[in-house]
């Protein structure tokens, strides 16, 4: 108790003695502990008496028991006097498990009378508010200390009505309740705590203690007084500390650790859960509580690989009180439990001990597994052929790997040492050290890896390259925990990579200086790189050739030409292979090529990319469709030529025979003629058979019949001069698209269309003299277009009479057939200026078709187009 607190308690009992003789300090169990006496009392003898004493401990137990009035009287015999007592069980104790009695001696034939003053002196003077309550008329009135504690004037609050509604609506039930429960005697003392509103609106916790000084005939109460305790402070501390106080329980009964409280007797106080689940025990913890630690001992030494020196040890640990951390014991069931014990003493008293118990099995386990990973990977990284090192925060050595450091008393040495040390152990400049220790810096404040390179000069006096790495690891909080270095010796890979780049120098070198197109193409067909050969061979840029593949700018027709071939490069089967093909340039020209590929594998042996190899061939062929096209010209011509030298041989046979006879009669008729007009006769000499008119007319009609004779004779060379040539069946599609082969150059450049619509797809007829015909009149149509107009060229097979009719129409130049119809296909004759014409072709054509008893005939406009047709 403190001073101020004394003070409160000694003027409470020397109020209450000026209205008592007697007041007694009692507990809730009518145990007196302290008594003091009034001066005034005046029956001292009689109150010291033994057997009023007694009389007075007894009637005080008995009511406080029974809790039945605030006030009883009783009488004493003592002696011859007969003694009257009253007594008064007051709430007013600053501790609320204790009650101040008043015990006043009165005469037999007394009134009891109260002093009001002496009561409201001695409950102001404990510093609460007193009340008091005029119960029949519902009025209530406050004492000067009440309205200085609440803020209220002494009319703001002057009934009962007013006052309730003072009261927390939380509140107003329970206070009506335990006031009832007390005017019924249901209780022995009225004892409320609740909240009340101040006059700033504020609640504040009260402790209401009262007691009903009067009462009428009937037993109902009349006046009611009492005090209004400022309990807000402690409501709000006890609320405080229960809050805290659950916390810490529900702590205490989740944590991970078993919990045993024993006072100073080593009896139970306190055991949470985890104690029992560490122990198997089934039931409530606070069912341990008043246990003596000996017995649960025992219960629990069961449970352990060696119990008797559990027990030895845990009895020598309450012995001697001391303190003891992290004990390990092995349990019977595998587990492995760790306990503490830690005194508790207050004020150097001893109060007992608290016990820590946890079931370590796990960390043990993992401590264990640990250890073996531990070794594991050391082993791994003793064998990894790779410089491995891990630093501590402070750039110390934890661990090195034999290839780091060979030497094996050196690197133990190292553990613990920094890089320092080690220039100074070995003699190394430090300079070695400290551009180490810039780098690890730089990986710890940059939270980052760092590589770099080291160059080296090894005992054989040999260049070495090193790449180095520094890794830091950091914890939750952002603390770098060590560092793991890793070095590898890369002197092998820096001479390969120089070797590399020499190589591609050269390829590179090769590849773009290459006098005919070369690209790298990838495994997805698309172009990786390309020369400028190539570029100005496909008239685009390197740039648009890498956005697209070979495929895209390949003749639709050639497409597929080389795919099985890549299947089988793919599949290993050949490593390379040769293909023409055509390339369709950005201009639209078709470009001849020789394309070779070879592929380039990687070391599984899987294909990593393509070399092409494009050479322009675009001439070569042209060069070669051409020369085909004149030997084969000249091999009908030769097979023509011989054959008429052997028909010519025949037909002189014939024209000697045949122009014999007519050839006699005109040398007769012209010798006679002669000599009619050597001698200028006009008449008939005598030895002349005809007159100069008759010989002039019989030269006529020999003539005539020389001529007969030779028309005759140039059919029967025609029919002659074509007897031998074979038929052929010709298929016109074929036909057709061989000789778009032949001027495809020329269809691309001019974008020319080309339709067939061939109602006979099958003639009868010399296919070199057929082929011949549809080239010139394919060849001219192509020629002459004009030159903002695309060419339309449409060819027809028809029969005709029974005969087949091949007709090609065009939208071209057109001829003006008024102009030029009687010279149209006669040798040496053009119709349109600044094209390269010789005037042979139409002549050959018609030669042709009518050698084999055809012809051909034409109709066309100026500037529209022209349409040949042929009847074979």
């Amino acid at each position: 108790m403190t001073d101020g607190q004394r003070h409160k308690f000694e003027t409470i009992v020397d109020t209450l003695l000026q209205i008592g003789g007697r007041v007694l300090d009692v507990s809730g169990d009518g145990v007196i502990h302290q008594s003091w006496k009034s001066c005034a009392e005046t029956i001292d003898r009689e109150l010291n008496n033994d057997i009023v004493i007694a009389t007075h401990k007894s009637i005080i137990a008995q009511c406080v028991a029974t809790r039945k009035n605030d006030r009883t009287q009783y009488a004493v015999i003592s002696g011859d006097s007969l003694l009257r007592f009253d007594i008064r069980f007051l709430a007013t104790h600053p501790d609320p498990n204790r009650i101040f009695v008043v015990v006043d001696h009165i005469s037999t034939n007394g009134k009891t009378q109260v002093s009001e003053d002496f009561w409201r002196l001695a409950l102001d003077s404990s510093g609460d508010g007193m009340w008091d309550v005029d119960v029949p008329a519902r009025k209530i009135a406050f004492s000067d200390r009440w309205h200085s504690i609440f803020g209220y004037t002494h009319d703001e609050v002057t009934d009962l009505s007013q006052w309730t509604k003072l009261i927390h609506p939380d509140d107003i039930e329970k206070v009506a309740l335990t006031r009832e429960n007390y005017f019924a005697g249901e209780t022995r003392y009225y004892h409320s705590e609740f909240r009340l509103r101040c006059s700033n609106g504020n609640y504040r916790w009260v402790l209401s203690r009262g007691v009903v000084v009067a009462n009428d005939e009937s037993g109902k109460p009349l006046r009611f007084i009492g005090t209004h305790t400022d309990i807000d402070e402690r409501k709000r501390t006890e609320e405080k500390y229960a809050s805290v106080a659950q916390m810490l329980s529900k702590l205490i009964n989740n944590l991970n650790e078993g919990i045993l409280v024993t006072d100073e007797n080593d009896e139970i106080i306190f055991a949470n859960q985890m104690f029992c689940d560490v122990y198997e025990i089934a039931g409530d913890p606070s069912g341990h509580a008043g246990i003596h630690t000996a017995p649960s001992l025992r219960q629990r030494m069961v449970k352990y690989m060696k119990p008797d020196e559990f027990l030895k040890k845990t009895l020598d640990i309450l012995k001697r009180k001391e303190v003891v951390l992290n004990e390990e014991w092995e349990m019977a069931d595998g587990r492995v439990l760790s306990r503490d014990f830690l005194p508790l003493e207050f004020n150097n008293h001893q109060k007992g001990g608290i016990w820590k118990f946890r079931d370590i099995t796990v960390q043990k386990n993992t401590q264990k597994h640990i250890a073996e990973l531990r070794n594991f990977y050391e082993k791994i990284l003793n064998s990894i052929g790779a410089d491995i090192v891990v630093y501590d925060a402070n750039f110390r050595y934890l661990y090195i790997n034999p290839t780091a450091i060979k030497n094996e008393n050196l690197r133990h040495w190292l553990i613990g040492q920094t890089d320092e040390d080690y220039c100074i152990y070995r003699n190394k400049p430090l300079e070695m050290a400290a551009h180490r220790r810039r780098i690890l810096e730089k990986a710890r404040d940059e939270r980052r890896e760092i590589e770099w390179e080291d160059t080296l000069v090894n005992k054989n006096g040999e260049t070495e390259h090193h790449l180095r790495y520094m890794y830091p690891v950091f914890d939750n909080n952002g603390k770098q925990l060590y560092g793991i270095g890793y070095g590898l010796n890369i002197t092998d890979r820096v001479k390969a990579q120089e070797q590399l780049k020499t190589s591609m120098d050269t390829f590179a070198s090769a590849f773009n200086e290459s006098g005919i197109g070369m690209a790298l193409i990838g495994n997805d067909g698309k172009w990786l790189d390309v020369n400028n050969v190539l570029c100005s061979m496909t008239g685009y840029s390197r740039e648009e050739l890498q956005k697209i593949s070979p495929q895209d700018i390949t003749h639709p027709d050639d497409i597929d030409i080389d795919t099985h071939l890549v299947r089988q490069m793919l599949k290993g089967e050949i490593d390379s292979y040769n293909v023409e093909k055509r390339y369709i340039s950005r201009p639209g020209k078709i470009v001849q090529i020789l394309l070779t590929v070879s592929v380039v594998r990687g070391g599984n042996g899987e294909p990593k990319f393509f070399i092409a190899q494009v050479v322009d061939i675009t001439d070569k062929k042209e060069m070669l469709w051409a020369l085909n096209k004149r030997n084969s010209e000249l091999e009908l011509t030769k097979e023509n030529l011989i054959n008429k030298i052997h028909q010519l041989e025949e037909l002189s046979h014939i024209i000697a025979h045949n122009l014999r006879g007519p050839g006699g009669n005109i040398r007769v008729l012209s010798e006679s003629l002669l000599e009619l007009v050597r001698t200028k006769d006009n008449e008939h000499a005598p030895d002349q058979p005809f007159t100069i008119e008759e010989a002039a007319k019989m030269i006529h009609e020999g003539s005539n019949a020389l001529m007969e004779s030779l028309n005759t004779l140039m059919q029967i060379t025609e029919i002659k001069l074509n007897k031998e040539i074979p038929i052929d069946n010709c298929d016109m599609h074929i036909l057709i698209r061989d000789i778009c082969h032949q001027l495809q150059a020329v269809i691309y450049e001019k974008k020319a269309i080309i339709r067939k619509h061939l109602s006979v797809s099958v003639i009868q007829y010399p296919k070199v003299y057929l082929e011949h015909i549809l080239y010139n009149l394919l060849s001219n149509a192509l020629k002459y277009t004009h030159e903002s107009i695309t060419p339309e060229i449409d060819i027809f097979t028809n029969m005709v009479d029974n005969r087949v009719q091949l007709t090609v129409r065009d939208n071209g130049l057109g001829i003006d057939l008024e102009k030029y119809g009687h010279k149209m296909f006669r040798l040496n004759e053009t119709f349109h200026r600044g094209f390269d014409s010789k005037g042979i072709g139409l002549y050959i054509t018609k030669t042709q078709v009518e050698s084999y008893g055809g012809n051909i005939s034409v109709t066309s406009t100026p500037g529209k187009g022209s349409e040949f047709k042929v009847t074979l």
